[in-house]
């Protein structure tokens, strides 16, 4: 007799050039990871690839394709899924970029949480367009699929009101221009963790550098969020894969009125070419890629991006009144030692001593450095999947994909 199939929760993070998904068992008593795949599209192509906790083996599809949020991917995605018989989708998680005034992590999917999240893409027009394709495709081709959203932003409602604010007309403050914060589930991740590698860190003050193609920071006391660098939108703090950061609103002003752009062009020159992109006079926005170029143009946009770390890292440990612990996480922050190196270094007046020879494993400072500093993995997805599993309702395999 073959065993009855696996009740699955699909977990859906979308980003610009790539479908990240995982899977996982909705009957653990914790949260259980069946698997964790990709979509990703170059040059009209689609590559889907999956692996499974603990195995070598990956499973490998391909198709042309525009986008990885297209109908045709993830109509394929889920002929895949549905093909499958180890397991049964009984609910679908998606990570949702921006969530507003929303003060709850995860809510049910329905017609209402979908028009507030399309209200929503002023505020988010590179990434929230992107969270909701899923979504309308999951709304559209499986109505029967139970469907929650998870907002990065929620985590950030900790922030003292002044820390909200900028120097605005308080009523356009009041409606809605503001200090959100973004990353937020993977900072909840890190937090939930912390203690694991540094109980005093967990405790105390520590600053999470999550740096990628998008790149913030979270100043947290006692794993709580009190500061953070990016703020209404995902333009500000650090310098990003193709996003400037912290720009002189003047600049805005000058590009439209003396070079005559229009507002779509400007957005677009500030969400897609600029950055490390912009920096490098077109090299890359990837850092694997600049860190291995011998353009001028790329070592310089790396020791920007190096120096903006450095600085947001200060103005943030200023803000908690000292730091006890520095965590490095995200692509670039995992997996990018000698961006790390560099920033530790401009750290070392606070009180981080590089270890100069590190062993294997997460500490990167020496025993007696009085500010420890770490590499964390973060997992956005299993974040995702806990608070999701709390609202879906027990798996029925008649209500199953």
């Amino acid at each position: 007799m073959m065993d009855a199939p696996c009740p699955a929760l699909l977990v859906l993070n979308a980003g610009s050039s790539t479908l990240k998904f995982s899977l996982y068992f909705v009957a653990a008593p914790t949260v259980h990871c069946l698997g964790s795949g990709m979509i990703e599209v170059r040059q009209g192509r689609a590559t889907l690839v999956y692996q499974a906790p603990g195995s070598e083996a990956e499973h490998q599809e391909q198709w042309r394709a525009d986008s990885c949020m297209d109908a045709v991917s993830l109509g394929n995605l889920m002929r895949w899924l549905g093909s499958n018989s180890q397991w049964q989708i009984v609910g679908a998680a998606h990570r949702v970029v921006h969530g507003g005034a929303r003060r709850e992590v995860a809510a049910r999917v329905d017609s209402a949480l979908i028009d507030e999240i399309q209200r929503l893409i002023p505020m988010a027009p590179l990434h929230q367009p992107l969270c909701l394709a899923p979504i309308l495709h999951m709304a559209r081709e499986h109505p029967e699929l139970p469907q929650v959203a998870c907002f990065d932003t929620a985590f950030h409602h900790t922030l003292d009101p002044l820390e909200t604010l900028y120097g605005l007309p308080r009523a356009l403050s009041e409606a809605g221009l503001r200090r959100y914060g973004f990353h937020g589930l993977s900072y909840e991740y890190i937090a939930g963790v912390l203690a694991d590698y540094d109980p005093r860190a967990a405790a105390g003050r520590t600053l999470v550098a999550h740096l990628g193609n998008g790149a913030s920071l979270c100043a947290m006391r006692n794993r709580i969020s009190c500061g953070t660098t990016m703020g209404f939108s995902t333009l500000d703090g650090l310098l990003m894969g193709t996003r400037p950061g912290n720009l002189d609103p003047g600049i805005v002003l000058y590009l439209l009125r003396e070079r005559g752009m229009s507002a779509a062009a400007v957005e677009h020159l500030l969400y897609h070419e600029s950055g490390l992109l912009g920096v490098s006079g077109g090299v890359a926005s990837d850092m694997r890629t600049l860190l291995a170029s011998h353009a001028e143009g790329a070592a310089q946009a790396v020791e920007l991006f190096v120096r903006r770390a450095v600085k947001e890292i200060g103005a943030l440990a200023a803000l908690l009144g000292g730091l006890d612990a520095l965590v490095f996480t995200g692509g670039i922050g995992e997996h990018a030692p000698t961006v790390r190196d560099g920033i530790l270094d401009g750290c070392a007046w606070l009180g981080v001593t590089r270890n100069q020879h590190p062993p294997t494993g997460a500490c990167l400072t020496t025993p007696d450095s009085p500010v420890s500093a770490w590499v964390i993995a973060t997992d956005e997805n299993a974040v995702i999947a806990r608070h999701s599993l709390a609202l879906l309702p027990a798996p029925a395999s008649s209500e199953a994909l």
